[in-house]
């Protein structure tokens, strides 16, 4: 498996692992080349089967920290459960760690399988703040709450 940074280019596979994920399209504009952040996709065989972005938010926001974060993983559904998305958590650390100390992600407080990876699999987030809404994101429209996650370098 190869982890590269994605290209406009990339978009129509990206939209096919969404597709198959059940998952609303990334647009161009969510994966076009910026300084600020990084999208990376996961390639086996030439064909991309996983993609993931960070975002830097400047600003706090209520209970949640200026900083990097990692945002949303998509892996297409033959994919899952092969390292796909440990390989593109991993080298969005990397990124991050090139560029700050503290990386954040927060996720719905039932996605176990999410909680699970970025706290056992070597990535040392642990839970900081439980709130219904972070960053403007709410969980199963307001019936779940999120849980936001810090880890350091």
């Amino acid at each position: 498996m190869q982890i590269r940074e994605s290209t406009l280019d990339d978009l129509a596979h990206v939209h096919a692992v969404c597709d198959a994920s059940a998952r609303a399209r990334w647009t161009s504009e969510m994966i076009a080349p910026r300084s600020d952040r990084v999208v990376l996709v996961a390639v086996t065989q030439g064909e991309v089967v996983g993609v993931a972005k960070t975002h830097l938010h400047p600003h706090p926001d209520g209970g949640a920290p200026a900083g990097h974060y990692l945002g949303g993983v998509v892996v297409a559904p033959g994919f899952r459960r092969r390292g796909v998305g440990s390989a593109l958590t991993r080298a969005r650390l990397e990124w991050i760690w090139s560029r700050a100390s503290t990386a954040y992600y927060f996720t719905n407080e039932h996605n176990t399988a999410s909680i699970r990876m970025h706290e056992t699999l070597g990535f040392g987030f642990r839970p900081v703040v439980r709130s219904s809404k972070i960053r403007g994101v709410t969980a199963d429209d307001g019936r779940s709450g999120l849980i936001l996650f810090e880890a350091s370098r």
